[in-house]
């Protein structure tokens, strides 16, 4: 009995750090945050939330120069990966500049410079412009929309 456990103890440890380092494997470029206002969104790994820029279009960003110091591109490495259960692709672009983005259904992600930590979203509709991104079926448009999201949008509620 003590030789077997002595041959089984060892697996076990193995058997369990091979566990930890597939649990390490599995982060995500892409996570995702939720409130009560605003719903499920997009965040880096880190938490930090994720925008879109309405005056971007699929796979081209309008944002440079000053625009890049309040809105920060979203910057990864491959393999780019999302959280199961989240729809949708991500992707890199090639910016003016020549350096690559993080996309979402091939919009443009960023930061904002004011966000000062995990879960912050005080970038959300700045300059009606800017918004959070929401999960969203693969090939939408990732947008605050009143049919898809009344709650983020108050103002597009339909009325009575």
């Amino acid at each position: 009995m003590k030789k077997l456990l002595l041959l089984v103890g060892p697996l076990i440890v193995l058997l369990g750090l091979s566990a930890v380092v597939a649990a390490q494997d599995e982060e995500t470029t892409v996570a995702t945050a939720e409130t009560d206002e605003l719903g499920a969104f997009l965040t880096d790994a880190e938490g930090m939330t994720l925008y879109l820029f309405t005056k971007d279009s699929p796979g081209t960003s309008a944002c440079s120069g000053g625009c890049l110091e309040n809105w920060p591109a979203f910057t990864a490495e491959e393999p780019l990966t999302l959280p199961e259960g989240v729809p949708g692709e991500l992707s890199l672009i090639e910016r003016d500049d020549g350096t690559q983005q993080v996309a979402y259904n091939d919009w443009p992600l960023y930061y904002f410079a004011k966000d000062e930590a995990p879960g912050d979203t005080t970038g959300h509709e700045v300059g009606d412009v800017w918004y959070i991104v929401t999960p969203a079926e693969v090939g939408a448009t990732p947008m605050a929309s009143p049919v898809a999201s009344p709650v983020a949008s108050p103002e597009a509620t339909p009325t009575s």
